[in-house]
């Protein structure tokens, strides 16, 4: 709970008028009230309310789009287990309130299993450079300098990075393979399941992380994103800044980066053991069975997966005739052939002509509707029975 949180609940306490002049300011109830209305209705609600002048629209239009598009209905759900079995083990999340405020505490912050050095009396001197890129005269790019700090580790790798270089990768796992611990935290909405797979190693530690999340009276509700960037390595060295590792920051983008040392590393090593207790660990790998499906749209929250899970395709080699009673010439299209007896019935006639013909694959094939498209198309987030 925050300080002014706090000082909320102390009836003593007389607060005094902040206007938007002030540098303090930051809550604006027409502001709340206007993306309530965005959560709610959507754009058009929103300038609605703010009103058609430019100057009185604090959202830009990217912003507003990006709420849009992460707007999602409000829910609760537990806490995945951790990997290991320790996290949320044994923990009883069936009389879970909402309304108790502390209601994360309750649950254990994740260790670091793969080990932590101890940080060391001696300090190297504090000093602060700057690397762009692309890189000025007679410097290392951003990528050579990060992927130098990162093959010369022998303590400890942090990295709050997005990671797609497929040459950064390799060192890390070469890294691990020395011994060196190495725990990465990724943006959860940025979270790819291949990067995932490829940076599997029982040295390897990786976890996700949001931002702040907003909740609207309606119960809808929009979560942030974790855009902290940095690398720190074996306590000692920090690089700071935009930069992202992957192929189009490396060639494309102008950015820069800071690489710090001495004393204010200790504060990049506190925030980062405080964002990895905040953070959640990784959904194994999706495979296409109904089964493991439904494990994990119960175990984990709705922002991993899709709204729309895609269905399940089918390969069907022996397909149904097209019916009698069609508009359509099906010889002439070459559907059927032209010595093929179509049955006078659409239905019971046809189906035994295609029984007698072709072997049925299952019973999905003569249902028109199937039961199993019907359940999936009326539930949103495709909620199938564990036992199947």
């Amino acid at each position: 709970m925050t300080d002014s949180q706090e000082q909320c609940l102390n009836e003593d306490i007389v607060f005094l008028p902040v206007s938007e002049t002030s540098p303090e300011f930051l809550y604006s109830e027409p502001e709340r009230l206007a993306v309530e209305r965005l959560l709610n209705a959507g754009p058009e609600a929103f300038y609605s309310t703010v009103g058609a002048g430019q100057s009185s629209c604090f959202l830009s239009p990217d912003e507003v789009t990006e709420i849009t598009n992460w707007a999602q209905d409000y829910h609760l759900s537990p806490h995945p287990k951790e990997e290991n079995g320790e996290f949320g083990q044994g923990l009883d999340f069936g009389g879970y309130s909402s309304t108790y405020y502390p209601a994360h505490s309750d649950t254990p912050a994740p260790c670091l299993a793969l080990g932590w050095p101890e940080s060391s009396p001696w300090r190297r001197e504090d000093s602060v450079r700057v690397y762009t890129s692309p890189p000025a005269e007679g410097e290392p790019s951003v990528r050579e300098l990060i992927r130098r700090k990162l093959q010369t580790a022998t303590q400890v790798c942090l990295i709050m990075l997005c990671i797609y270089d497929c040459a950064v990768i390799g060192d890390l796992h070469n890294a691990a393979s020395r011994g060196v611990p190495v725990y990465i935290i990724i943006n959860q909405r940025s979270a790819q399941e291949n990067t995932l797979v490829r940076l599997r190693h029982p040295n390897i530690q990786v976890r996700v992380l949001g931002g702040k999340s907003f909740c609207s009276r309606a119960g809808r509700m929009v979560a942030g994103e974790m855009r902290s960037k940095f690398v720190l390595v074996d306590l000692q060295t920090v690089i700071h800044g935009s930069y992202s590792l992957t192929w189009s920051d490396a060639h494309l983008h102008r950015q820069l980066v800071t690489v710090l040392t001495g004393s204010v590393v200790d504060s990049f090593d506190h925030e980062f053991r405080i964002l990895f207790a905040a953070s959640s660990p990784v959904p194994e790998p999706r495979i296409g069975s109904c089964g493991q499906i439904s494990n994990h749209l119960n175990n984990f929250s709705d922002t991993w997966f899709p709204k729309h899970l895609p269905f399940l395709d089918t390969e069907i080699t022996n397909p149904p005739s097209p019916p009698s009673d069609g508009q359509l010439d099906w010889e002439a299209m070459g559907v059927i052939s032209g010595g093929c007896s179509v049955p006078n019935s659409p239905v019971e006639p046809h189906n035994d002509v295609f029984l007698k013909d072709k072997p049925v694959l299952n019973n999905m094939m003569l249902e028109k509707n199937p039961k199993f498209v019907d359940n999936f198309f009326s539930n949103k987030h495709m909620v199938l029975d564990k036992k199947r």
